[in-house]
């Protein structure tokens, strides 16, 4: 229904969420082709890494309302800089794995009506040092074309 309208921009929220494999296909296929043919842009939100990487160019990581990580879809799911990243794309379940083994997030998304001082994702981060949980991480870019908001990155960085 959102294309019948012929938007200029196209805003998709979870567009494939709880669709079985087929129809989800079709759905990216279409969103690709429409694109491709009309130079719609179209922004995916999604929580499916599968998803990005069918149908997106570049992405913006965001956690607790910050983007913590943007650039190339294969550059960041393929070397992921921000730790919340990281802990996102190994959580993705590998059905090889016993699901016990399976990496997880730990601790709970941040209240964002009452957020926490510093980074949003310290609380749960294993690389978090005390700068972590006091001050919030300016945007760094250490690769051509990818930004990521963390304090490892920080080319002045004092732990």
């Amino acid at each position: 229904m959102a294309l019948a309208c012929k938007p200029r921009l196209l805003i998709a929220d979870e567009p494939t969420t709880a669709l079985d494999v087929g129809v989800q296909a079709k759905i990216l296929l279409l969103l690709k082709n429409r694109s491709r043919e009309t130079g719609l842009p179209i922004i995916i939100i999604t929580h499916d890494m599968g998803v990005v990487r069918a149908v997106a160019s570049r992405v913006l990581v965001m956690y607790g309302g910050h983007v913590q990580e943007s650039g190339d879809v294969d550059d960041v799911l393929t070397s992921p800089l921000h730790p919340y990243t990281q802990a996102l794309i190994h959580s993705i379940p590998d059905p090889d794995e016993p699901r016990e083994t399976r990496a997880h997030i730990r601790g709970e998304p941040p209240n964002l009506l009452a957020p926490p001082p510093g980074c949003r994702f310290a609380p749960r981060c294993d690389s978090a040092f005390a700068r972590c949980h006091e001050e919030l991480p300016e945007q760094h870019s250490p690769k051509p074309g990818r930004c990521v908001r963390c304090h490892l990155y920080d080319p002045g960085m004092r732990r």
